[in-house]
């Protein structure tokens, strides 16, 4: 009796196909990560058009401006007498300033009212501590644009300086936007559009 037990046994054992039970269980196993790309790439697609909240910059900018030190830097710009509009604002890793000057300023003002508007700025901001790279961070990016009215640009009056320092420069680099660095072929240009005004003014009479 235990004998005819055992081949029966034996029996049941044998009618279990191997490749078959490999072959489950390899499917099983890919299914895995298939399950879990396709959860991914259908994450991605959901969350497109949407905007992505995190800051790129969390190993760098250390330490932070502040919204105080802002408004102190406000204060210090307004109070100089040719001045009459400043905003400062962060943008991604750069501190851009924009500082409204009186309309009829001269170039003789300008220059040293820039240079004081700069000292106000490192005076509130050190360089070495906001603008310069470090060892460990990135630091910021400093623009600094001093100008007297946007409607004057296409007059002799009009002025517009910028300061420019990243982390990697030495020394700001200044630039008087409003003077070509090339005036004489500003005038070239101006000559042919006159020149071209003139001939179709005569073609027309």
């Amino acid at each position: 009796m235990t004998q005819k037990k055992t081949i029966a046994k034996k029996k049941t054992l044998s009618k279990i196909h191997w490749p078959t039970v490999i072959l489950i269980l390899s499917l099983v196993l890919l299914s895995v990560p298939t399950v879990v790309i396709g959860k991914v790439l259908y994450d991605a697609f959901a969350a497109t058009g949407t905007p992505l909240f995190g800051n790129r910059y969390d190993m760098d900018l250390d330490p932070a401006i502040t919204e105080e030190q802002l408004t102190e830097l406000k204060i210090k710009i307004s109070s100089e007498e040719l001045v009459e509009g400043v905003t400062a604002t962060l943008i991604s890793a750069s501190l851009r300033i924009s500082v409204d000057v009186k309309d009829d300023i001269t170039l003789e003002q300008l220059t040293p009212l820039a240079t004081t508007l700069y000292s106000h700025v490192v005076t509130v901001l050190p360089v070495e501590t906001y603008f310069k790279l470090n060892e460990t961070s990135k630091m910021y990016d400093l623009e600094l644009h001093i100008y007297n009215s946007l409607e004057l640009k296409e007059d002799e009056s009009y002025k517009y300086l910028i300061f420019l320092l990243n982390s990697i420069m030495e020394e700001p680099l200044i630039q008087l936007v409003s003077d070509p660095k090339n005036p004489e072929y500003v005038k070239e240009l101006y000559d042919r559009l006159n020149n071209v005004d003139d001939e179709e003014e005569t073609d027309g009479g």
